[in-house]
């Protein structure tokens, strides 16, 4: 049976190469058999556009190039990786990552150190309490005699307020130490009694006249300086103080600032 001869027309444009779209379905059958709605990268007019090729994966970072907050993360991640797979390629390889962390972490203290001691204005022990032994020991024979000097010099400005019970047993502890206090340094103690009663150290101790009260004292022993020319009063302690401790906050409250000596 004699086939029919193609259209003059189809011949002539196939012939020029400018039906692809046409020629790309011969090799491919399937191609205009696909639904567009089904496939969104896929062309509808004449040709199919070519998908961009897929990006290569960026290369391994290396480790001196990370920040510290990214060899963290890293740490982390190979420290799951490893913990996950329990292989020992993967422990080794979390192990070399840790140690190039602690590596660094050293070269930073070295550094560190280096600084401080070459800048005297930034080393912290040169400010406050010595870290060194001997200059320890220097430090405090000569903060005691700068404090036993400052409570020596307060007896003519300040006083100790002494607010006891006479049925309290830390008050009975602490009111000998508060009259040892007053005989080395002249500073005078004023007793308090809140129910009337003395203690031993204390015979003439005075009643409470709603000093307490106002003062909202609720535990006793307590202890507060007065300063004799403003009338002025700032608690002391609560509760048994050693000698030591008294002169020492003695000295914070009236000689130094907050921060200081800290």
């Amino acid at each position: 049976m004699p086939t029919k001869p193609s259209s003059p027309f189809l011949v002539f444009w196939i012939t020029l190469g400018l039906l692809p779209g046409w020629a790309g379905a011969q090799d491919s059958p399937g191609y205009w058999s696909q639904s567009t709605w089904q496939d969104p990268e896929r062309g509808f007019l004449w040709y199919a556009p070519p998908k961009a090729a897929a990006s290569p994966a960026p290369a391994p970072k290396p480790l001196a190039a990370m920040t510290n907050r990214e060899l963290g993360a890293e740490i982390e991640r190979m420290l799951s990786v490893a913990v996950e797979t329990q292989s020992v390629d993967a422990v080794r390889d979390y192990l070399q990552v840790q140690q190039f962390a602690m590596d660094r972490a050293s070269r930073f203290s070295d550094v560190f150190r280096r600084t401080v001691w070459s800048h005297p204005d930034l080393d912290y022990s040169l400010r406050g309490r010595p870290t060194n032994a001997m200059a320890l020991t220097a430090y405090d024979a000569e903060r005691t005699q700068r404090r036993q000097t400052a409570s020596a010099q307060l007896a003519a400005s300040h006083g100790l307020f002494f607010f006891f019970r006479s049925d309290c047993p830390y008050c009975h502890q602490l009111a000998p130490i508060l009259k040892l206090y007053e005989r080395t340094y002249g500073v005078e103690v004023f007793a308090v009694s809140l129910d009337g009663g003395t203690l031993p150290d204390f015979p003439h101790a005075r009643a409470d006249n709603g000093m307490a009260t106002r003062l909202a004292i609720g535990a006793v022993p307590a202890i507060y300086l007065a300063d004799k020319r403003s009338g002025q009063l700032q608690p002391l302690g609560f509760g048994v103080l050693s000698l030591e401790e008294i002169v020492n906050r003695v000295h914070v409250l009236t000689q130094t600032v907050p921060g200081q000596e800290y």
